[in-house]
C-alpha cells in the first residue's frame, strides 16, 4: 500500500508533463511547415526576412569553399543569394510548390557524408525542432574543419519572445509553438561541439504588431537597436567555425631504434648451472610433500 501512495504523484507528474506537451510543446517538423511558411508571407513575417536577409548577407561575406546547405522551416526561400559559394541548395522534409529544392530529406538523419559541406545555414530549423540539440550536432558532423555554421533563431529574452509566449496560452497554432532556445544556451552547445562563434548579430527590436503600418511607423527602432547593440533583438544570428582539426596518426618506424646494452633480453640461453642443481635437491622434498596431501 505504501509502495503506491509513493509512486502516485510520480504517474500524475509523468501525465501532466504529457498534457502539457500536447497542449503547448513543439509539434513535430512536417505539422509546423505549412503554417510557419504561411506566416512568413504576412506583412510581419516578410519584415522579420528582411532584417534577417540583411544579417545572413553580412555573415556570409566572411564564408568561403565549394559547397553551401540551406536547412530551414521554410523550403520557399532563397537566403543564400548573396554567398561567394557557387553550389548552393537547399534540404527540406517536405515537397512544396515553389520551392527552391535539392532533395528531401529528414533533418535528423541529413544524407550526406561526414565533413562534407563548407557551410551550412540553419534558419529557424532548430527552434520547431522537437530535437534541437540531435539537429545542431549533424549539422556540425556533416561541416568539413574550419568549416562555417550559420545559426538563426528566435530570441525568447525579447519582446518578440514574451509576445509569442502570450500567443502560445491563447492560440494552438504551430507558429508560436517553438522551443525558445536561448542564445547563451545554443553558444554553449557549440562549445561542446568544438565550434567557436566568430560572430552574433542581434535584430528585430520593433514589438510584433501583424499591422503593416505600424511596423513601418517603428522601423527608426530598428536603427537605434543596432547602433546601440541592445541585446533583445527578436532574432540572433550566429557564425561559428568548426574548429576540430583532422590528425593523421603516424606510426613509428620502431626498427630504426635499437635497444641499449643490458637494458632488453635478446638471447634466452637458459637456466642457470647452479640453478638446476638446485632444482634437483627441492624435487624428493616436493614428491614427498604431495604424498602426504
Amino acid at each position: 500500500m505504501h509502495h503506491k501512495l509513493v509512486k502516485a504523484p510520480h504517474r500524475l507528474l509523468i501525465r501532466f508533463s504529457a498534457l502539457w506537451k500536447k497542449r503547448f510543446g513543439v509539434l513535430p517538423l512536417r505539422e509546423s511547415i505549412a503554417d510557419v511558411t504561411q506566416w512568413f508571407e504576412s506583412p510581419l513575417g516578410r519584415a522579420l526576412l528582411k532584417e534577417e536577409q540583411e544579417a545572413i548577407s553580412d555573415g556570409l561575406q566572411c564564408v568561403f569553399g565549394y559547397h553551401l546547405l540551406q536547412l530551414g522551416i521554410n523550403g520557399r526561400l532563397d537566403l543564400t543569394a548573396e554567398s561567394r559559394i557557387s553550389h548552393r541548395f537547399v534540404l527540406h522534409p517536405q515537397l512544396e510548390s515553389n520551392q527552391r529544392l535539392g532533395a528531401l530529406a529528414d533533418f535528423n538523419h541529413l544524407p550526406l557524408a561526414a565533413e562534407s559541406m563548407d557551410a551550412v545555414l540553419l534558419h529557424h530549423s532548430l527552434d520547431f525542432s522537437q530535437s534541437p540539440h540531435h539537429l545542431l550536432r549533424e549539422a556540425t558532423r556533416i561541416v568539413i574543419p574550419k568549416g562555417h555554421l550559420i545559426v538563426v533563431g528566435f530570441n525568447p529574452w525579447s519582446l518578440w519572445g514574451f509576445c509569442a509566449s502570450l500567443a502560445r496560452i491563447f492560440k494552438s497554432k504551430p507558429r508560436w509553438r517553438f522551443q525558445y532556445l536561448r542564445l547563451g544556451r545554443l553558444l554553449d552547445w557549440l562549445e561542446l561541439l568544438d565550434v567557436e562563434p566568430v560572430a552574433i548579430y542581434q535584430g528585430f527590436f520593433r514589438p510584433p504588431l501583424p499591422q503593416e503600418t505600424a511596423i513601418k511607423h517603428l522601423h527608426w527602432i530598428e536603427h537605434w537597436g543596432k547602433r546601440l547593440r541592445l541585446p533583445w533583438g527578436g532574432f540572433y544570428m550566429v557564425v561559428a567555425r568548426k574548429d576540430h582539426i583532422p590528425l593523421i596518426p603516424i606510426k613509428p618506424a620502431w626498427q630504426q631504434y635499437r635497444p641499449l646494452r643490458g637494458l632488453a633480453v635478446t638471447r634466452i640461453l637458459g637456466p642457470a648451472p647452479g640453478l638446476r642443481s638446485h632444482l634437483r635437491l627441492l624435487s624428493p622434498l616436493m614428491s614427498m610433500r604431495n604424498n602426504r596431501v
